[in-house]
């Protein structure tokens, strides 16, 4: 028998296989009853213009009648277009398609290829609307692009908008050096490929979890994702978890800057220190990975096992080395007695303080004042030594009861 050369332009047959989401299914056409068999068969659409919507070609072919007409296809390979240009290149080894004006159908395992951004989507059932330029996926969803691998359930990708959404179980990883590691996972993702910015979370669906290469876990109700910047913008109920040191912290906007290593809260915040009995409250803070440093701004510190509450302009948290360094207004206070100064280095682990400049120091029972420019005291010992310029005699000790 010849080898027998066929072109089919339009339609083929009607739809039964993709779910409800992908859209409404077209009308069976007539059913072509038996089975014919085809060689180097191709499949070519054009809209209303005249401009190519797919242009594809195979080994072989097979229609079956079964109650479905369908066309059963080998080493499916071409492109789907946009404006006559092709957007998208796609092979597969054996699938299942039917095409009807300006949609097309694939059932099976497909490699789909993103012409313009270097990127892969594999899935086993794919439709393509060519009048709207709208590309979808789902089953065995696999999504890989320079900069990130993604997982999910469906896949819408707007070509027109240079827009890819995914949908329901995203799992994100980079796949970059600079944010190695890095991991997001979400119910609703949209990539905003010109920019180079993934939205997750949009509307607040199911919220969004990022973690970090330490296992440090972030989570809130949206982020956004800027690659070129390098950093994760958190909003609503964001709480992060850093594992070395077990550090907590809780705010409704967050930046996550990956380059730097630091988190960034430039609204009021709160942190956590479990293991010392530590919280704190601070009106912008920034905590610097790399060194397990903080910096709080307009804050205040509590300390349960030395019932002390520190308050100050500017906090510098040293957070393995458990001191803290204060400035501006610093005033540090314990249920008998207060001392207020510029000043103020506070020594966790000995219990010791340092304040420099304008100190104050007050105690209620018995009532005593003093001013100085030096202080040095130790919490635990209840001792407190002003120096420096002060009113009674230099130095003044003072035994608290």
């Amino acid at each position: 028998m010849p080898l027998l050369r066929l072109v089919l332009l339009g339609s083929l047959a009607g739809c039964g296989w993709v779910d409800a989401w992908i859209g409404d299914e077209p009308t069976p056409e007539p059913e072509v009853t038996g089975a014919v068999r085809l060689q180097n068969l191709t499949l070519q659409q054009t809209d209303d213009q005249g401009q190519i919507l797919w242009l594809l070609q195979a080994d072989g072919a097979r229609y079956s009648d079964g109650g479905l007409q369908q066309i059963e296809i080998d080493n499916l390979r071409g492109d789907l277009r946009v404006a006559g240009k092709p957007t998208y290149t796609l092979e597969a080894k054996a699938v299942k398609v039917r095409q009807r004006n300006d949609q097309l159908w694939i059932e099976g395992r497909t490699t789909v290829t993103d012409v313009a951004a270097r990127g892969t989507i594999v899935a086993d059932q794919f439709v393509w609307r060519g009048d709207r330029a709208l590309l979808q996926a789902q089953k065995n969803l696999q999504i890989r692009y320079p900069q990130v691998a993604i997982t999910a359930q469906r896949l819408e990708a707007d070509s027109q908008r240079q827009e890819l959404r995914a949908l329901k179980a995203v799992q994100v990883t980079s796949s970059l050096p600079e944010a190695q590691d890095l991991r997001l996972s979400t119910d609703v993702l949209v990539w905003q490929q010109e920019q180079e910015r993934l939205l997750a979370g949009v509307g607040g669906a199911g919220g969004v979890t990022v973690v970090g290469v330490a296992g440090d876990r972030l989570r809130a109700q949206e982020a956004e994702w800027s690659i070129p910047q390098q950093q994760v913008t958190l909003r609503r109920s964001v709480q992060v978890d850093l594992q070395e040191p077990r550090l907590l912290a809780r705010g409704e906007l967050i930046q996550w800057r990956i380059d730097r290593q630091q988190i960034i809260s430039d609204a009021p915040l709160t942190v956590e220190y479990p293991s010392q009995g530590i919280t704190g409250q601070a009106r912008r803070g920034v905590l610097f990975l790399d060194d397990n440093r903080a910096i709080f701004e307009n804050a205040r510190l509590q300390s349960q096992p030395q019932a002390a509450q520190l308050r100050a302009q500017r906090l510098t948290w040293r957070i393995p080395q458990q001191q803290v360094e204060a400035s501006g207004h610093v005033e540090i206070q314990r249920p008998n007695a207060t001392l207020r100064t510029a000043q103020l280095v506070w020594r966790m682990p000995q219990q010791e303080v340092e304040a420099q400049g304008g100190v104050f120091y007050h105690q209620a029972n018995p009532r005593i004042q003093v001013r100085g420019q030096q202080a040095k005291g130790w919490l635990d010992r209840q001792e407190v030594i002003v120096t420096g310029r002060v009113q009674t005699q230099v130095p003044v000790q003072l035994r608290l009861p």
